[in-house]
């Protein structure tokens, strides 16, 4: 043995015995044990048609990260776009600078950079991330974010997720021009009136026939019903909706097995369309909104706004077969979804064409007053009471909370420690999934009528509907709340929360706009994206081009 080595060896050894240097030092995490995340252009194919998107995906080639709750948050997020981004995770309690919201936590990350996110995780289910930069989530700029736990392996024999999105062959930028009268009106966009009016735009005034959820109180379950009632008003028209990136002719299958209990954890990634979710053939349980527990409620049609997730646990009947699960979009007759195949199962070649494509109704409160926290919130008086009056004009498409769009200082304001509520009165006549960052909330009250409701972090306020949400500030900083329809969040229906003391120097509100100014235009090809696409296929790892 080398003899100066042992000298200092024997030398480490003395002082470690005198106290002077830890016995069991602690080990720095290894860039092994950090999962890199790559915001990178993709390709999907929609309908036939071969077009371009952005993703957030592993080295692999996986969408989105499942981590162990026990092991923790280490994510690398790596910009490989050609402008900036910031990625968000949606409903985590989590440090108020590792929230990924630019202007209000952090700064964008550039091209060719990237960011690190460590935090411990203190919740378990379904979540999602998303890019909280412009309108680069329209462009797909998200994927599932599934917490494991051992509690949650025991709830099924199987679990699959099911990822929604909405989809346009026409640019975010060009959706957002149109919505603001930018480019030439057309009749519908004429016959709209401001969205505060308590009469309905003439456009949805006659009623037709509809499929809505109503509930069934001699089955006690939720089902689906047709009904003569008005058109909701949905502002974005899209051509298709995804569900894990795919189309409805080229659904994705699962496979499972007789008398199997089957989770399905089912995602509202969309931008701006609410969901109802057909499982047929199949009973169907919630048993979990926006990751939290929730008493058991059954049925076969249930309604998932965006930015919500559900879990629904099935059990596949003993004969084999192949069982349809549709998500069907408010306002339109627009579907996609998976299927559940037994093994040796016929799938046919319009596998999802099982429900004649009728037109859905509204979204409403059917549901969310009949769901029930499996573990309330203690039982606290309310302590500050937070207005927030949701207002819009489709004619300037404006949207504001408490009568101001954003960008503005305006703040909700809380201290540490209280028992907090927020009152979300809708004046418009559009519904509003109303999201609070770094905190969990239990639904307390829905048009006057108290509930101990589901806790989420997301809540869809149907038009002229007023419901109350309850908190406890326990988690300093200034959180983004807003609307997640995006063209509502990018035309001032946003503000935030902000703790007594916060340390608010990354909230800047007048650089907010920059966002818009840099758009990812995708459907071009460029030497960019040829040179990224070479290093892909080379290294078999996404790199970073300069």
């Amino acid at each position: 043995m080398n003899s100066n080595y042992t000298w200092k060896a024997s030398l480490l050894v003395a002082i470690a015995a005198m106290g002077v240097l830890p016995t069991a030092p602690t080990k720095p995490r290894s860039e092994s044990e950090t999962v890199k995340l790559f915001a990178r252009e993709s390709s999907i194919t929609v309908l036939g048609r071969k077009v371009k998107v952005a993703a957030l995906t592993r080295s692999n080639g996986d969408q989105g990260y499942s981590p162990e709750k026990a092991e923790g948050f280490h994510v690398e997020v790596v910009n490989q776009l050609r402008v900036p981004t910031s990625i968000h995770w949606h409903g985590l309690v989590l440090p108020n600078s590792m929230d990924g919201v630019p202007f209000v936590t952090q700064d964008p990350i550039p091209p060719g950079t990237s960011r690190r996110y460590d935090f411990p995780l203190k919740q378990s289910g379904s979540y999602w991330m998303h890019s909280h930069y412009g309108l680069q989530e329209q462009q797909l700029l998200s994927a599932p974010m599934v917490i494991r736990s051992p509690t949650q392996s025991k709830v099924a024999d199987a679990e699959f997720t099911v990822m929604l999105s909405d989809f346009s062959f026409t640019s975010p930028q060009d959706i957002l021009k149109g919505l603001m009268g930018k480019t030439q009106p057309t009749k519908e966009k004429t016959e709209k009136k401001n969205m505060s009016d308590s009469k309905p735009m003439s456009m949805s005034e006659q009623k037709r026939s509809l499929v809505v959820q109503q509930w069934d109180e001699s089955l006690k379950r939720l089902v689906s019903r047709e009904v003569q009632a008005a058109l909701p008003d949905v502002d974005v028209k899209y051509d298709a909706l995804l569900a894990n990136r795919r189309t409805i002719d080229n659904p994705q299958v699962f496979e499972v097995k007789p008398g199997q209990r089957v989770l399905l954890r089912v995602m509202g990634a969309a931008s701006a369309t609410n969901f109802f979710i057909d499982t047929g053939s199949l009973d169907a349980t919630i048993i979990a909104t926006d990751g939290e527990a929730v008493q058991p409620l059954k049925g076969n049609f249930f309604q998932l706004s965006t930015a919500q997730r559900l879990d629904l646990l099935v059990t596949i009947p003993e004969a084999s077969g192949v069982f349809p699960i549709l998500a069907l979009a408010e306002g339109t007759s627009l579907q996609a979804g998976v299927l559940l195949a037994t093994p040796g199962a016929k799938i046919p070649k319009q596998p999802l064409a099982t429900r004649a494509k009728r037109t859905m109704g509204g979204l409403d409160n059917t549901q969310e007053i009949r769901l029930i926290a499996k573990e309330p919130l203690p039982d606290k008086p309310v302590q500050r009471s937070l207005p927030s009056v949701l207002g819009g004009n489709m004619m300037t498409y404006t949207w504001t909370i408490n009568g101001a769009p954003y960008p503005n200082r305006n703040s909700l304001n809380v201290k540490e420690g209280q028992r907090s509520e927020l009152v979300i009165s809708n004046t418009t006549g559009m519904s509003h999934p109303m999201h609070l960052h770094g905190h969990v909330f239990e639904v307390a009250e829905i048009d006057g009528q108290k509930i101990a409701g589901a806790k989420r972090d997301t809540i869809l306020v149907p038009p002229k509907s007023t419901i109350k949400v309850v908190f406890d500030a326990d988690n300093p900083g200034v959180w983004a709340y807003h609307c997640h329809i995006l063209y509502h969040l990018a035309t001032g229906m946003f503000t935030v929360l902000k703790y007594e003391n916060a340390d608010a120097k990354y909230w800047q509100p007048e650089k907010t706009e920059s966002e818009l100014q840099n758009p990812l235009e995708l459907n071009n090809a460029t030497a960019f994206w040829k040179e990224m696409t070479a290093g892909l296929l080379a290294s078999g790892e996404p790199s970073i081009s300069p």
